[in-house]
């Protein structure tokens, strides 16, 4: 099942006003395949469910695109076109779209991504897991060494 998603990324300094929330500093704009033609007339548009399956992919990248960029700076997705063979779409697949997308634009690494075919339900079946924190790679809270009146604070 082949998906061609075209889509391009830029860094802003504010929330932008005209995309939905992914994470504290991801958005997605799928207006460009949902509210309007496509422009070349090569794209298909997409349905909010289906659009909802990006967001979803998108947000299995969003703790290593947020890594991977400015902390003091959000990340505007936008989707400008999607083209598929519509004999053999799965929904579903437009995620693994835009994770396929997400790792070549940001330079992340891949998101553990299975896919398998059930014969009986004659579909493509999915498995995702997102990003994992590597171990020892916690964060690290830190504590004041001293209190507000200036006395020594016990170590916890």
């Amino acid at each position: 099942m082949a998906i061609d998603l075209t889509a391009e990324s830029a860094s802003v300094a504010a929330p932008p006003c005209s995309a939905r929330q992914v994470s504290d500093r991801v958005w997605l704009d799928t207006a460009p395949v949902l509210d309007h033609p496509p422009t070349d007339r090569s794209g298909l548009r997409l349905t909010p469910d289906e659009a909802g399956w990006l967001r979803h992919g998108l947000g299995l990248e969003a703790e290593a695109i947020e890594a991977a960029r400015l902390p003091d700076r959000h990340t505007l997705v936008t989707v400008h076109r999607v083209l598929f063979a519509e004999a053999d779409f799965q929904a579903a697949a437009l995620a693994a779209a835009i994770i396929e997308w997400s790792q070549k634009e940001f330079s992340i690494p891949p998101v553990a991504l299975g896919t398998s075919f059930d014969r009986a339900a004659n579909h493509f079946v999915f498995t995702w897991q997102s990003h994992q924190r590597p171990q020892g790679a916690e964060v690290r809270r830190m504590h004041p060494v001293r209190d507000l009146l200036g006395r020594s604070l016990p170590d916890e």
